[in-house]
């Protein structure tokens, strides 16, 4: 039986040549294709990017779906107490600090109803007198930062509210017009300052 040839280097490497040449371009065409399905499967199931064709609307993603709704945060406090005085220096005002963007915040009084649509504060009238001070700067500054800085203020020397010189001095500091505040409690010799205290104390009452 007659034996084969010798297969010589030039041949061996030809041969070789070819086999590389195969395997390329079976990787190029297997790149290609694969490109093309996963450009297929992120068309159809991913948002597109903002290198799209012009007929393609980029996805975007509204303020709903990123944002939730401010977290209610409610205290309940007497403008001569000591403990307010802690509650809002220590733990309310620096909480708000970082997230008042975040919270729905109220500030509501503790006091008692009396006959005759009076109002009872347990620490005498002139707390009576506090409270409606601090809820008219409530109502006429409505911004958390202001109305919540003036009260921790005139907070941190609770026994001489609702003096003058304190409420003019914390007024002056938050920006807040002493002269509508003393508008704001005497309204209509006032009763409309008590109807502020009065609602807010129904409302801790039923909270």
């Amino acid at each position: 039986m007659d034996e084969k040839p010798p297969i010589s280097s030039q041949a061996r490497r030809r041969r070789y040549r070819w086999v590389a040449i195969f395997f390329m371009s079976s990787l190029l065409f297997y790149m290609l294709f694969s490109g093309r399905a996963v450009s297929a499967y992120a068309g159809r199931y991913l948002p597109a990017s903002s290198s799209s064709s012009s007929s393609q609307k980029p996805y975007t993603i509204s303020q709903s779906e990123v944002s939730h709704p401010p977290v209610p945060l409610e205290i309940h406090i007497m403008s001569k107490c000591p403990d307010a005085q802690y509650c809002l220096s220590e733990l309310v005002v620096p909480s708000m600090v970082r997230t008042s963007d975040k919270v729905n915040f109220t500030l509501s009084y503790i006091g008692t109803p009396t006959e005759n649509d009076g109002i009872e504060c347990k620490h005498g009238p002139e707390e009576c007198m506090g409270n409606i001070i601090e809820l008219c700067a409530v109502n006429l500054y409505p911004d958390v930062k202001v109305y919540l800085g003036f009260t921790n203020c005139l907070t941190q020397d609770y026994p001489e509210i609702p003096d003058s010189e304190l409420v003019e001095e914390c007024a002056l500091e938050f920006g807040i017009d002493k002269e509508k505040l003393n508008e704001c409690a005497s309204r209509d010799t006032g009763a409309f300052g008590l109807s502020l205290l009065r609602q807010s104390i129904k409302r801790s009452a039923e909270g």
